[in-house]
């Protein structure tokens, strides 16, 4: 007699394929997860180092807003004719230094002038000493400036009010500069379109698509200013 040779059935070759599929799409399904998650958070720390660097470069080039030399002292720290509010503020802050945000050098101190300004997503520093200008950062959707004044005059440091550029005036005693910066990141899309509003100081920012953005922002308290004015 011959013998009975045992073997899978196509039923049973047919629920393997189906639980392999299974298998396999949930695999897959895991490592698409893991790849959106790692370019989400590959753009996120490109926001937050794309924003941290420039508002650390910021902060400590307005720091020196109003620093006159030997014989001036203090001088008037922002160049109101070249600051101005608008959909993305202009600040021009100005002091005696041996350099500038363009990189320009100089052997002795020189009254500098750096001018800050978006344009076409792009948040550039002009020297108006040289005319050399340097981008600074990328996706910029919005920046703001607002300048914290002391109005008391009663020998007390503190600013009582933030105003923008166009309220102040050439008596205006700047003792606090406010400044935001609404960064977005095209790396990654968010699965759906949403509608997002950020505050970017004295401005809402409404968007509604997918992609990522973040404010960043700081306040830095002059160093240079007159006593007698305070």
């Amino acid at each position: 007699m011959k013998p009975r040779q045992n073997g899978f059935t196509l039923i049973e070759l047919m629920v393997a394929m189906l639980i392999g599929l299974i298998l396999t799409s949930a695999a897959l399904q895991l490592l698409l997860t893991n790849q959106r998650t790692f370019s989400l958070q590959q753009a996120l720390a490109e926001l937050h180092e794309d924003g941290q660097i420039v508002t650390r470069y910021l902060a400590t080039d307005i720091r020196q807003a109003g620093r006159g030399n030997a014989i001036s002292g203090a001088i008037p720290p922002i160049v109101l004719a070249n600051s101005a509010n608008g959909a993305d503020d202009t600040i021009s802050i100005h002091y005696w230094g041996t350099s500038t945000c363009a990189g320009d050098e100089f052997a002795t101190e020189t009254e500098i002038q750096n001018t800050y300004s978006v344009s076409d997503g792009v948040l550039k520093c002009l020297s108006e000493l040289t005319g050399t200008s340097v981008d600074l950062v990328s996706g910029v959707e919005s920046f703001q400036v607002l300048y914290g004044i002391d109005n008391d005059q009663d020998g007390s440091l503190g600013a009582t009010q933030f105003v923008t550029a166009d309220a102040l005036g050439a008596d205006s005693v700047i003792v606090a500069i406010r400044f935001a910066l609404l960064l977005v990141n095209d790396r990654f899309q968010q699965v759906t379109a949403a509608n997002q509003t950020h505050w970017v100081l004295d401005e809402s920012v409404s968007r509604n698509d997918s992609r990522l953005r973040r404010v960043y922002s700081a306040t830095v308290q002059l160093r240079n200013y007159s006593w007698d004015d305070v």
